[in-house]
């Protein structure tokens, strides 16, 4: 029995033992229930017959309680007030099995179109927003980090998509309040947010941004209940029994590209495979000779980065798979290989090029998306890049309040913040909403797993260009 079907028949008994039989119910203490409303806006291609569905309403019932409508014929942005049983005190057995039903089988959730038990939210945001006060510590490379990094502007992009998704939560009549802390990037300045009287009275808190500040803040708080959500790194971070990592290590996004290789080989084990790395991947080079025992190297450190396209066209082979895999985060290196190889293609001789590791150096705009497409680029990724019309409405509320389209890190703070509220809203606890599975946004996806004490996001995509299309494709897990 499928579980729309499941919870449709406990509905449906539900909804009988309320209107059919309130006589008996009122003589049983252990069961009550109570009609409530929620306001739900009809969004582009919706029907009676799919919000129907999406609440477990029947539209007979929707129909009654919005005399508006006309026939079955609803709009777009009409507001309809969608009944709904809250049950007050249910037999304790079988809210058990409900709840281990749908919890079971339950992935790419859409939080926004369900119903929320808890209607106030109050967590912290902490990020650095004056670079200009900084306390530079004696920590190795920290100023390097930071010419590099313009954590002023990073802050305010994912601030920005932070207040939009607050904006986004009021339609559903979520309260939230938000305290925002600035860390100046400064140790003293985190250890003294640290002892804020109110810092355990949070539903959750949202940041630090960057490792080290994080890991500060953690072990401040290790003794504390209170959720610490790490949203823009994927590397290592010490992980606390309060702490998410909402970003998948890079060691979980290479294991899913290992496991995609292995059942390539599945289909095709005798492939022309080149192997193009430096020192900073030599690992990742050893787990892939274990598996193409015969591959090409090219270690571009010996070859000062660069790639003689004379020893490429001799390594690639016509009328068989080449499989070449780019493993440098060196823009020269990624900018000149896929161009190298991209003119190397012909009807004969077809090339694809893999990479265990996508950094931000891929979205250079030095770096072909045609050559990549061509190359069939494979990856695996933490995010889908969606910049297509279905970010339109995205696009409008960002527009609307900031006058400017947003960036990745404006939509990963707009799609982290609002899965956390709605995750809260929905088992009153974070910790609680692990059970919910994944839930699916525009580009980002959130799966958190008990990992000895945290929390680690294992919510992880492979992707593909084509052409100029970009794709996710079926992996092995």
């Amino acid at each position: 029995m499928g579980i729309m079907r499941v919870f449709k028949i406990f509905f449906l008994l539900l909804f009988v033992s309320v209107f059919g039989f309130s006589q008996d119910l009122n003589q049983n203490s252990k069961s009550s229930s109570v009609i409530e409303f929620i306001e739900h806006k009809v969004k582009r291609k919706q029907t009676l017959f799919t919000i129907s569905n999406l609440y477990d309403v029947p539209i007979d019932l929707i129909k009654k309680y919005n005399p508006s409508i006309k026939g079955d014929k609803i709009s777009k942005k009409m507001v309809l007030k969608i009944p709904f049983i809250t049950t007050v005190v249910l037999e304790e057995s079988i809210k058990k099995v409900v709840e281990e039903v749908l919890v079971s089988t339950k992935t790419n959730q859409n939080l926004l179109d369900s119903i929320p038990k808890k209607k106030s939210i109050k967590f912290g945001f902490i990020a650095p927003f004056n670079l200009n006060k900084i306390e530079i510590d004696s920590i190795e490379n920290t100023k390097k980090y930071l010419e590099k990094l313009n954590l002023t502007t990073l802050s305010l992009d994912f601030y920005s998509g932070v207040l939009t998704a607050l904006k986004a939560v009021k339609k559903t009549g979520i309260k939230t309040h938000i305290d925002t802390y600035d860390n100046k990037n400064s140790f003293l300045e985190i250890d003294n947010i640290s002892k804020s009287k109110s810092i355990n009275n949070y539903d959750f808190i949202l940041g630090p941004l960057i490792p080290r500040n994080i890991n500060r803040f953690s072990s401040n708080l290790k003794d504390s209940k209170v959720p610490i959500i790490s949203p823009l790194t994927s590397k290592k971070i010490e992980i606390n029994k309060n702490v998410f990592q909402s970003i998948p290590s890079i060691e979980s996004q290479r294991e899913l590209m290992y496991n995609h290789v292995d059942s390539l080989i599945t289909i095709d084990p005798d492939p022309c495979v080149m192997i193009i790395y430096d020192k900073s991947t030599e690992k990742v080079k050893e787990k892939l000779l274990k598996r193409f025992p015969y591959a090409e190297l090219i270690d571009t450190d010996l070859t000062m980065g660069l790639v003689d396209p004379d020893i490429t066209d001799s390594l690639l082979v016509e009328k068989k798979n080449n499989l070449v895999f780019l493993e440098s985060q060196n823009l020269n290196i990624i900018t000149s290989v896929s161009s190298l190889l991209n003119s190397q293609i012909s009807k004969d001789r077809n090339i694809n090029l893999f990479s265990s590791y996508r950094s931000e150096t891929y979205e250079n705009e030095n770096i072909s998306y045609q050559h990549l497409g061509n190359l069939k680029f494979t990856y695996p990724s933490y995010f889908f890049p969606n910049y297509g019309d279905e970010l339109n409405e995205l696009n409008e509320l960002f527009i609307e309040d900031f006058g400017k389209l947003p960036n990745k890190i404006a939509i990963r703070g707009y799609e982290i913040a609002l899965d956390l509220i709605l995750r809260t809203a929905h088992r009153k606890k974070l910790i609680k909403s692990v059970d919910l599975g994944e839930t699916k946004y525009y580009q980002n996806r959130f799966n958190y797993k008990n990992k000895e004490q945290g929390y680690i996001n294992e919510s992880i995509l492979l992707i593909k260009h084509d052409n100029l299309e970009v794709l996710e494709i079926s992996s092995v897990k």
